[in-house]
């Protein structure tokens, strides 16, 4: 099939991408040459894969040029699809109708806010709770927007010693949900929602200090919410495409595959547009280097590393780049059966724990770096939901996405 070797309609320039017309197909690959043909389309541009599942299952976003082209190849393959979705463009019109909806100046969890929004709310969490919480940057994104966390404990200015507990989102710009799920955490340490649970967060207050960092890719957020919903990486200048800027340039490296954990080897790409450009060295991006160094900083402290991501509702444990498993397997399989119990418990719904090289192999991901430099409860949550809406979640599942992870959460800090 040479179809797919025509410039793309998927770009990653500055200007704002159009979906009218886009659908969303589940296909089933049934043998490697199935796989292979979807690593070529992603690789051209020809479409963009939005998620892989157990089983064989990838999900793909196609644009009107290229549908009639890879549907026919599909069927000449042989293999199972279904439209998970008819029209992206009109699903993206509604949920900018809802993003107007929300009040300027105001952060709630009956939408997504813009980082600043975000930011601010921080801020005023931290100055209601001065006793227990304080707001700081770890450094500076691209276009220079503030990473910035807050650190949550009981008697917080002696607190410095106590274990910490790492929590981040948002690494992969278009899943909005991952970093709202964080900032409900720290709104739930804080007592503003989920009061019920006080007297175990109050216990868990006096014993670790919690440091979350919600948004760890703001540049490529902003740019998911003003031009490309579908946006994944930085916003960083990557290159020029098929080495010659005349057919376009590139943007962004993808952070989940910026760390310093067998960089560069599965699951990336060579080509700088591609979704899975990981850069040409680890820590090129000023996010992962600023995770990098506050995480190696406080290494010693650091009890749990968590990361959450979207869709999919996942449990996934190290190591994703081998299929040998690590010496802490019980440990982590032990783990994720009690926080995948706990999210059932909550409102049914089913997250699978699993390896993430069950998933697929990725090379430099921030869990295997953290679990390679020591520490053991490295995890990776991928949140609701299992394709209906994929990354387009409706801010109406925030706060139940929210509460079946805190309960996760809280599940989790029970097995360390």
């Amino acid at each position: 099939k040479q179809w797919y070797q025509r410039r793309v309609a998927i770009t990653a320039g500055d200007d704002e991408i159009d979906y009218s017309g886009y659908k969303i197909l589940r296909v089933n690959l049934k043998e490697d040459a199935d796989t292979e043909m979807v690593r070529e389309w992603a690789e051209s541009e020809s479409v963009n894969v939005l998620g892989e599942g157990i089983g064989g299952t990838v999900d793909i976003l196609v644009s009107p040029g290229f549908y009639q082209p890879v549907l026919s190849s599909i069927e000449q393959a042989e293999m199972n699809y279904e439209v998970l979705d008819e029209d992206v463009g009109r699903e993206i019109e509604e949920e900018k109708k809802e993003l107007l909806r929300a009040i300027p100046g105001v952060f709630d969890f009956t939408n997504y806010y813009a980082v600043r929004y975000q930011h601010l709310h921080l801020d005023a969490l931290a100055r209601a709770h001065s006793d227990k919480a304080e707001t700081f940057s770890i450094g500076t994104s691209y276009e220079g927007r503030d990473l910035k966390a807050i650190r949550i404990s009981n008697n917080l200015v002696n607190s410095d010693s106590k274990p910490m507990i790492w929590v981040d989102g948002g690494i992969h710009a278009r899943e909005w949900v991952s970093h709202t799920v964080v900032m409900y955490f720290a709104n739930a340490l804080l007592g503003e929602v989920e009061q019920q649970k006080q007297a175990t967060f109050n216990s868990l207050l006096d014993k670790y200090q919690f440091v979350l960092l919600p948004m760890s890719n703001p540049d490529g957020y902003e740019y998911s919410r003003s031009s490309n919903r579908f946006w994944r990486k930085t916003r960083r200048p990557s290159g020029c495409k098929y080495n010659n800027c005349n057919y376009g340039r590139c943007y962004g490296i993808d952070p989940n595959r910026n760390f310093d954990a067998d960089f560069g080897n599965k699951g990336v790409s060579r080509n700088p547009c591609s979704d899975v450009y990981p850069g040409k060295q680890a820590f090129s991006e000023n996010n992962t280097k600023a995770m990098r160094d506050y995480i190696l900083k406080n290494l010693s402290q650091i009890k749990l590393y968590l990361s959450f991501h979207s869709y999919s509702q996942l449990f996934l444990k190290p190591i994703g780049y081998t299929t040998r498993k690590p010496k802490d397997y019980a440990t982590h399989d032990a783990a994720g059966s009690a926080a995948v119990s706990a999210i059932r418990n909550t409102y049914g719904k089913v997250y699978k724990n699993i390896r993430s090289v069950e998933l697929y192999p990725t090379s430099g991901s921030s869990q295997d770096w953290a679990y390679l430099k020591g520490i053991v409860h490295s995890y990776t949550i991928e949140l609701r939901d299992t394709g209906r809406y994929g990354f387009r979640l409706p801010a109406r599942e925030i706060v139940p996405t929210g509460k079946e992870n805190l309960n996760a959460f809280i599940a989790l800090l029970n097995q360390l």
